[in-house]
């Protein structure tokens, strides 16, 4: 179970491998995560979650943090705080 604190974060950073890490608002972590729910056989996630429903994708994005896409390709997300200067 997460942090609820991490629940109030707006920002995450998103991890690829070969990339570089980017700092992106809910949002925009959500639409990534979506690209790449749809290229992934999902049913190995949890077949009970409906990932067409923004809702769902929320919630995995808040209760998770690592997704194998392919074997050995691992992506990650963190959520951050950012402090305003």
């Amino acid at each position: 179970m997460s942090s609820p604190l991490i629940r109030s974060e707006e920002h995450f950073v998103l991890l690829e491998p070969d990339k570089k890490e980017r700092i992106v608002s809910k949002e925009e972590a959500i639409k990534w995560l979506r690209g790449w729910l749809k290229r992934i056989d999902i049913t190995t996630i949890n077949q009970n979650e409906n990932f067409e429903k923004e809702e769902s994708i929320s919630k995995f994005l808040e209760d998770t943090c690592e997704l194998e896409v392919n074997r050995g390709y691992v992506i990650k997300w963190f959520a951050v705080r950012i402090e305003p200067d």
